[in-house]
């Protein structure tokens, strides 16, 4: 996965974020947190949630600008996790504004 996808944030005990980021770039981290946890690749992470691996490649890599609610819905689902569990992560808590 490579540089390109290491965490900007760190975890202390109190499960505080660091530092802001946006959106986008929460849900890169959340997910590449998430394919790392399960010791898979982003292949087996895509057949798993039944998305093509060029979508969720272009969503890790950033250049997909807005990973829908529906294939981030399929990608927790093939990970075995809900939707909610993927949104409590501490590095939603602080998002830039979207404006």
């Amino acid at each position: 996965m490579g540089d390109l996808l290491k965490p900007i944030y760190i975890k202390i005990e109190e499960k505080k974020v660091v530092d802001t980021v946006d959106i986008k770039t929460a849900v890169i981290y959340r997910l590449n947190d998430l394919i790392k946890q399960k010791d898979i690749t982003v292949n087996e992470a895509a057949v798993r949630s039944g998305v093509p691996p060029s979508t969720l490649k272009n969503i890790l890599y950033g250049q997909s600008r807005n990973a829908g609610v529906v294939t981030i819905k399929k990608i927790c689902d093939g990970l075995d996790i809900t939707i909610q569990e993927f949104f409590e992560d501490p590095i939603f808590a602080d998002l830039e504004p979207e404006l």
